[in-house]
């Protein structure tokens, strides 16, 4: 008996030693594997107890946007304008049901102008930020992906889908991405997307280099410094991995590439900040 548990107590030393590595390994692959960020990355027990309800999420879930509560719930608003605004220039009626793909903590989401008929969904791989949106935002709804290209909704289910800063962080599977979008998407459904192009770095590294992390805007200027980007004739560059990992396109490119299969309806330069936007139509054959 003394020796077995003493053996016990070696193997739990043993895990509780290899366990943070066996995680950290997980988070760094997590754009091969699939996996989500979990609601605790350390494999610590979790006890989920009932609270009341909050306005906005606490800082940690702000995904960088700065300033006060305010200014946080203000500029949700205004992009999520942005959006609808776009959508009604193009004469595209309202969106019944809409998905927000990439939502973080409902920023947007939760500002999606509705009715007692609408359906609106908000999609991340990020756990903590769905969790919270389902405990504070219960009148829409809210569901956990990964980083693989798969959404758990059936065809041609969306009026609507709209992704703000996601494909600026997609290298590989960006394709793979917009083709799932496109068939969860209804026959004559729309998709809004972020990008960033060359235009958005140029923007990156002068009107907004204060206020961006400084690693990103040094990798910029290295990028310009060694390759030239802004005047190479270069199709796409980026830095870092999926899915912390910068995507920027030349705009022709990337227009060519997704009008193979989904028709391109407009785009507009430093629309989202120094993000582009991509409003695109699934064809009605589709």
């Amino acid at each position: 008996m003394m020796m077995s548990k003493f053996n016990w107590r070696v193997r739990e030393l043993i895990f509780a030693l290899v366990r943070p590595l066996f995680h950290l390994g997980i988070r760094a692959t997590s754009h091969v594997t699939g996996k989500l960020r979990p609601l605790d990355e350390s494999g610590s027990p979790v006890v989920l107890t009932r609270g009341e309800r909050e306005e906005v999420p606490p800082r940690r879930l702000w995904v960088g946007y700065l300033g006060t509560s305010e200014e946080y719930l203000a500029e949700g608003r205004a992009d999520m304008e942005a959006v609808v605004s776009l959508l009604a220039a193009k004469g595209i009626s309202h969106p019944r049901v809409a998905l927000d793909l990439g939502c973080a903590a409902g920023r947007m989401t939760r500002h999606f102008p509705r009715t007692e008929e609408s359906e609106i969904w908000g999609a991340d791989i990020s756990a903590p930020h769905i969790f919270w949106c389902q405990r504070n935002l219960p009148e829409l709804n809210f569901v956990t992906v990964s980083t693989a290209p798969h959404l758990p909704f059936a065809d041609n289910y969306f009026d609507f889908v709209f992704c703000a800063s996601v494909f600026t962080h997609i290298t590989d599977l960006a394709d793979a991405w917009l083709l799932e979008i496109r068939r969860v998407l209804k026959p004559q459904g729309h998709l809004y997307a972020t990008v960033q192009d060359k235009v958005s770095a140029e923007e990156m590294r002068t009107t907004y280099a204060d206020v961006l992390v400084p690693s990103t805007i040094a990798q910029l200027k290295r990028l310009e410094r060694k390759h030239a980007v802004s005047r190479a004739d270069c199709e796409m560059f980026y830095f870092d991995n999926d899915p912390s990992s910068r995507v920027f396109y030349d705009r022709d490119y990337i227009t060519r590439k997704w009008s193979k299969w989904m028709d391109v309806v407009a785009y507009e330069e430093r629309f989202y900040h120094f993000q582009s936007a991509m409003l695109l139509r699934k064809s009605a054959s589709a």
